[in-house]
């Protein structure tokens, strides 16, 4: 056998474990389904998933585990409200009960696509070797990368809910790659993944906050109490955002991807 042949079975058999094996991490949470560990875990699951997803050129499979995304979004969402609203506001908890009885039938249609179609078909393509051909894995982390950056740029000068949601969607997507693609990645792109993290979770709280002032808008207490809170969170993004700009770190990581 020759030595192109090796390289070629050796990527056809990693592209096959890393579809498998990510495939198989969303499933492991189905059994602990709704509680909210589970939906979170499940969630976040689904996200690595369309990740490898992207990484292996299987786009065509990523409608429906984003849908199963979703269905877990929806669920996660209001089992959050709920908790916050639980000693705030009886009537709106009572609402987004009634809400999260119907995100829970909706999350079981999907759950019922994922186990008889999505998922005999990921394990299928991981099988047959379908996921054979890895794309340009620099140039699609450049791509994702440049994409943020545009983004942070424009939650750091207009600090909007929507031009910050839009920031947190691209630190995710990038986290996630970077997740399942670290051993063939850079390290100087490896060690964006704690600050990452730090940046989702810190856009994430503002996105919760303004989800609560939305939920809460008839509410003139509780409106005033959540944006007093969302003041205080958007200092801290700023100042993540700020470091990101200043530090470049955006910029030292695609130079090591060239």
């Amino acid at each position: 056998m020759t030595k192109d042949r090796s390289a070629k079975r050796a990527a056809v058999g990693a592209s096959a474990r890393l579809l498998a094996d990510q495939a198989r991490a969303v499933q492991q949470h189905e059994t602990a389904l709704p509680e909210q560990h589970a939906v979170h875990d499940m969630r976040v699951a689904t996200r690595r998933l369309r990740a490898a997803l992207r990484v292996l050129r299987l786009g065509k499979l990523d409608r429906r585990v984003k849908a199963l995304q979703d269905a877990l979004g929806a669920v996660r969402d209001l089992q959050l409200q709920i908790e916050w609203l639980r000693t705030r506001d009886a009537a709106l908890y009572r609402s987004c009960r009634s809400r999260l009885r119907a995100a829970k039938q909706a999350l079981q249609r999907e759950l019922r696509q994922w186990r008889s179609r999505t998922l005999p078909t990921l394990l299928g393509a991981a099988a047959d070797g379908s996921a054979a051909q890895p794309r340009n894995l620099s140039k699609l982390m450049r791509k994702r990368l440049k994409r943020m950056q545009e983004r942070l740029e424009q939650a750091r000068i207009r600090p909007s809910p929507r031009s910050l949601h839009a920031a947190r969607i691209s630190v995710k997507q990038v986290r996630y790659l970077v997740e399942v693609a670290k051993g063939s990645l850079p390290k100087k792109v490896t060690r964006l993944e704690a600050d990452l993290k730090t940046l989702q979770a810190s856009l994430g709280e503002l996105h919760d906050v303004d989800t609560r002032i939305d939920l809460v808008k008839t509410r003139p207490a509780l409106a005033r109490d959540q944006k007093d809170m969302r003041k205080r969170l958007s200092k801290i993004a700023a100042a993540q955002l700020t470091r990101w700009h200043n530090q470049r770190l955006i910029d030292r990581a695609s130079h090591a991807l060239r």
